[in-house]
């Protein structure tokens, strides 16, 4: 019988997550602060906090150059955008002024999503029985029929009840 190697034991790191455990301070020095040179004076980098961001247990505030250093570090492993937002405690839009080059462009983000070959007028959408029927007949200014103020009254009804209106049930023909 072969016994599986077992994954190292990494201190602070929940057993179920150490697969997936990022250490950063494998690549430093024994010392867990970095100290880096700037045109603006020297910055101070503490790794602790940069390894705990990176792998989601941020516990305080990173410095700007700290969430600089975990994002490019996630972005190497080729973590999506939303979680190194996340984990880093950044808007979206400040990771891609940090790292234009791993950008996706608007145009790339678009064509990831199937786009319906039939679009709908308004009068299509628009049945009477239905709550959009009736906001249709309040946006042109008319009084509504019977059947959609009923449908109106239901969506209202389920609303209450769940909190949508989706999935509420229309008036029969």
């Amino acid at each position: 019988m072969k016994r599986r190697d077992h994954l190292p034991v990494i201190p602070g790191v929940p057993v179920g997550r150490q697969r997936d455990s990022i250490p950063v301070l494998a690549y430093a020095a024994p010392d867990p602060t970095l100290t880096i040179d700037t045109p603006t004076g020297p910055v101070h980098i503490d790794l602790i906090a940069v390894e705990r961001a990176v792998n989601g247990e941020r516990a305080g505030a990173l410095t700007r150059h700290e969430k600089q250093l975990a994002a490019s570090l996630l972005f190497d492993r080729g973590i999506s955008y939303s979680v190194i937002a996340d984990r880093v405690g950044v808007s979206g839009t400040t990771l891609r002024s940090w790292f234009p080059e791993q950008a996706v462009t608007t145009n790339d983000r678009l064509a990831r999503r199937p786009r319906s070959t039939h679009r709908r007028s308004r009068s299509e959408e628009a049945r009477c029985g239905t709550r959009r029927g009736y906001t249709q007949h309040r946006r042109r200014g008319e009084p509504a029929c019977d059947r959609c103020t009923a449908a109106n009254t239901l969506a209202d009804r389920h609303y209450r009840l769940h909190g949508t209106t989706v999935g509420a049930p229309e008036v029969a023909a």
